[in-house]
């Protein structure tokens, strides 16, 4: 059985340290390591990372107010193409490459002197494409913003030495809500070597208030609601079989609860959008971060599991689905296992109906949501699945994992696919 939905990696012993054994300035000391990690000279610390990509937009507009545009990849977070629109950019959408990643080919063709900012965003960490978008950014003399809110410790090798994901943007933003590999509950962080920028920020940040209680209350709520859900038996009788009810009725209401981006709607701000850390979150995120030697071990575990996925599907041959290219494994370390498929929604079910749960991520399609001419980009809302890849895996379940994948497309190309089998 696979706890991969509700996989919470914040330790209960971190949360309770953060309440009774408190450290002094640790906003200081989580911004300094947040520099040695993307090899930036400061960060910031706010109450969620689209409230850091807010900032930077704000800020890139009032030094550069003749650029009017920003450059995303189509496959993106929504929220994130909402704060541009709010904020009165105009859009470009650029096709991705076959990783799921920024084509820098495309970029060439868009990027011009109204350019005010590339996002690009590390879905499934393959840092090793970002150095071309890096250099074509550079040629324009347009600054990067990296997006790296889905995993924080992923790492490259680049002559020998160790290069984590955040360090190739010009403003590197990092996510520590309640689903993240290192957890506050809620948080984000923006670093950059622009002083300028952070000095403005620091300004800014004075004006916001502190995140909400009620809302931080209730995320812990359910931190601990999920925390008892993830027990192996309960999680099994409770848990398991509510969500393949959901997908087999297809109940709108509970799915949407699972999976919040599907209930996105275009909107302005709202009165409680701008927010900074409060104590208790950066208590936490402080001791998660200062223990390097679990981000170490998370990376290595995930790494192994990636490599091992990526041996079975090579050795199976799966012709109606395709995954991301691992040509080299130091260059790409996925937080979940993705694979690209076409009948998603029959994969899904039949997946859970055999005891594996799969994950859906919350990055949509936005170029159908917030443009009319959507011609020549590609659509992966419906067809990216991600597989289960957590610390506690073992290979024998990922060989479970692949096999019945295997068994689903060899007999639906019979039309004697069961279900249930």
């Amino acid at each position: 059985m696979s706890f991969f939905r509700i996989y919470i990696y914040l330790k209960l012993k971190f949360f309770f340290l953060s309440i009774f054994n408190k450290v002094s300035s640790p906003e200081e000391k989580i911004k300094s390591l947040l520099n040695q990690y993307t090899k930036k000279k400061n960060s910031i610390l706010t109450g969620q990372l689209r409230v850091g990509f807010f900032l930077v937009i704000k800020y890139l507009k009032k030094k550069y107010p003749q650029k009017k545009e920003i450059i995303v990849s189509s496959y993106n977070l929504a929220e994130m193409i909402n704060i541009c629109k709010n904020l009165n950019l105009k859009v470009k959408f650029t096709k991705l490459n076959e990783n799921i990643f920024l084509d820098a080919d495309d970029l060439k063709k868009k990027i011009n002197q109204k350019t005010l900012a590339v996002l690009v965003t590390n879905i499934f960490n393959t840092s090793k494409n970002i150095k071309s978008i890096k250099s074509v950014c550079k040629k324009f003399n347009v600054p990067l913003i990296e997006d790296n809110a889905i995993y924080f410790g992923n790492y490259t090798y680049i002559k020998g030495k160790k290069v984590f994901s955040g360090s190739y943007g010009d403003y590197s933003l990092h996510s520590f809500n309640i689903m993240k590999n290192i957890s506050g509950m809620y948080g984000g962080s923006v670093s950059s070597d622009d002083e300028k920028f952070i000095n403005y920020s620091k300004n800014e940040l004075t004006k916001f208030q502190k995140f909400p209680f009620i809302k931080y209350s209730i995320q812990c709520v359910i931190y601990f609601i999920l925390k008892i859900i993830s027990l192996k038996y309960f999680y099994k009788l409770f848990f398991f079989n509510f969500l393949k009810r959901a997908y087999k009725k297809k109940n709108k209401y509970i799915l949407k609860l699972i999976y919040p981006s599907l209930k996105f709607k275009k909107q302005k701000f709202e009165s409680n959008f701008l927010t900074k850390l409060n104590n208790l979150s950066s208590q936490m995120i402080w001791y998660q971060l200062n223990d390097k030697n679990n981000i170490a071990l998370n990376h290595i575990i995930r790494k192994n599991n990636n490599i091992y996925y990526d041996k079975l599907f090579k050795k199976f041959n799966i012709k109606e689905l395709r995954t991301i290219k691992m040509k080299e494994p130091n260059y790409q370390n996925f937080n979940d296992f993705p694979i690209i498929v076409e009948d998603k929604a029959k994969l899904i079910l039949y997946l859970l109906n055999n005891g594996i749960e799969t994950k859906t991520i919350q990055y949509l399609d936005c170029h159908k949501i917030f443009e009319k001419n959507t011609k020549g980009l590609d659509n992966y809302e419906n067809r990216v699945l991600c597989l289960p890849n957590h610390i506690k895996i073992k290979k024998s379940y990922i060989d479970y994992i692949v096999s019945k994948i295997y068994y689903f497309y060899k007999y639906k190309s019979k039309n004697k696919i069961n279900m249930s089998m």
